[in-house]
């Protein structure tokens, strides 16, 4: 999930499907491509590189679908032991009403603060829901922010992020 999270479009990743922790890994790895406008592909045998499975022309954007919203994160500022992240929260085709992003971070690091948001965490501490301060209506395709510092502890990785309406 950790080498998944720092994919990029075109990018590849081999996994072997021998491993239950691999299969047990792949909904959180496609939830968190598609949160950042990713998918899963194949690699072209006419070109060896990795494309998209569809017949979209190279280029073309494909709309989000009414009522969903994408969480997208990218990392502001980094110091010896922890680094801010902010994550954008889109709308698709359609206002929303209410978005719930989920932030997961990877052991043994920690969130110790939030910021334009109200935070909840699961049992293990590393997966962070956060909810919209206020009413979190979004028109479509507007976006709005929220961020959070974390503690490294040594793990430098990137949260995975995802989001969703109700």
């Amino acid at each position: 999930m950790q080498a998944a999270s720092n994919l990029q479009a075109g990018g590849v990743i081999l996994m072997h499907d021998g491993y239950q922790t691999t299969i047990n890994a792949i909904p959180q790895i496609v939830a968190n491509l598609k949160s950042r406008g990713l998918c899963t592909g194949m690699i072209s045998p006419s070109t060896g590189r990795a494309v998209a499975p569809t017949d979209t022309p190279p280029g073309t954007t494909t709309p989000l679908p009414a009522g969903s919203c994408t969480a997208t994160y990218r990392t502001t500022q980094q110091w010896g032991d922890r680094f801010n992240g902010e994550v954008t929260i889109t709308a698709g085709s359609s206002a929303i009403t209410s978005w719930t992003a989920t932030v997961t971070v990877t052991a043994p690091q920690k969130v110790s603060a939030t910021w334009n948001g109200t935070p909840s965490w699961d049992s293990s501490g590393n997966v962070m829901t956060m909810k919209p301060n206020g009413n979190g209506n979004l028109a479509a395709g507007a976006s709005t922010t929220f961020g959070f510092t974390v503690m490294a502890n040594g793990q430098w990785a990137n949260p995975t992020v995802s989001c969703r309406t109700p």
